[in-house]
């Protein structure tokens, strides 16, 4: 199994005063409940699937391949089919994997009103999980078809819309205490 991963935020590539998170084309996280047993199976085919311990519904399939992320990505969501999530792992500049949920945190310039998040949703075709309790400009969402896009461009899209101040992928990363 892959360690526990605790969960983290990861913020986008596209916020400068951030880390960048370079996408991994080998390495994917699949959405698969233990019961999916069609859905894992067709994954075995591709490669192994470990079982992310800290997330019961997320796999990790590794999948050797010579092309772009976003190539990869659209290859092995082709080969599993439309109704699976399917994301890039996530690497810092340490060469750490950060495991993207799914989800996808929007932080608005402005605080905005359930229409006006409703609008927003709407456009982008998302599907709203949750507003933030602490920051009234923020909220979670996920892709309404998860297939239909590569995250990291789902992430840079919606960071670059005119009323988005920041936007980043939720992950489950695993940290280490740095030694003296």
């Amino acid at each position: 199994m892959v360690p526990p991963a605790r969960a983290g935020r990861v913020t986008s590539r596209i916020m400068a005063s951030e880390e960048t998170l370079r996408p991994s084309s080998e390495e994917f996280v699949l959405r698969a409940a233990p019961g999916e047993k069609a859905k894992l199976a067709r994954a075995k085919r591709l490669g192994p699937v470990e079982r992310l311990e800290s997330a019961r519904d997320l796999c990790l399939l590794v999948v050797p391949q010579q092309a772009t992320p976003a190539a990869s990505w659209a290859a092995v969501s082709k080969a599993m089919g439309e109704d699976v999530a399917l994301f890039p792992v996530l690497y810092d500049r340490d060469g750490a994997p950060h495991y993207p949920t799914g989800e996808v945190t929007v932080r608005f310039a402005a605080a905005q009103s359930d229409a006006e998040l409703a609008a927003f949703c709407a456009t982008h075709r998302l599907r709203l999980v949750r507003r933030n309790a602490f920051v009234a400009e923020q909220f979670v969402c996920e892709a309404l078809v998860a297939a239909a896009e590569f995250l990291p461009d789902l992430v840079a899209r919606l960071a670059a819309q005119p009323c988005v101040q920041r936007a980043w992928a939720n992950t489950l990363s695993n940290y280490r205490r740095a030694g003296k």
